[in-house]
């Protein structure tokens, strides 16, 4: 298996669900940054916990070995919440989902999500746009 194949730099869309319906299945959206198994990023979701904001954002910070993943998502206290929760999946083998469990003291719960392959190939290809015009090849050149 291809470790590129395995590498979660992108957007993932997903949700988390509580045990025994204790709170709602709530929707996320995570930016992943995967330098050699060194996990960064962010994570922005709806606030269902209070009425500052409608969104929490969040960081995320932790590793992948292989297709074991576990990381961090903590809270930035700009909202409703300034806490911790730890997350711990199986990355798919084709590296386009990740399911797992999450875990806050003695609350725990599911969670799932999956690459967002549509929003990295137009990152791609609006990349290939921006390139300087001093990168272009002249494809005639100028009279001399």
């Amino acid at each position: 298996m291809s470790e590129d194949r395995l590498n979660m730099t992108g957007l993932w869309e997903g949700t988390y669900a509580y045990p025994a319906y204790q709170g709602p299945t709530t929707p996320f959206v995570a930016h992943i940054d995967d330098f050699d198994g060194v996990l960064s990023g962010s994570i922005i979701e709806p606030n269902t916990i209070g009425f500052a904001s409608d969104e929490l954002e969040a960081l995320l910070a932790g590793s992948r070995n292989t297709r074991s993943v576990d990381f961090t998502k903590t809270y930035d206290g700009s909202s409703d919440a300034a806490h911790a929760v730890d997350y711990v999946g199986q990355l798919s083998e084709d590296g386009d989902s990740v399911a797992g469990v999450w875990s806050l003291g003695e609350l725990d719960g599911t969670f799932e999500m999956h690459r967002d392959r549509a929003w990295e190939e137009l990152a791609v290809a609006e990349a290939a746009e921006e390139l300087p015009a001093a990168a272009a090849v002249p494809t005639e050149l100028p009279p001399p």
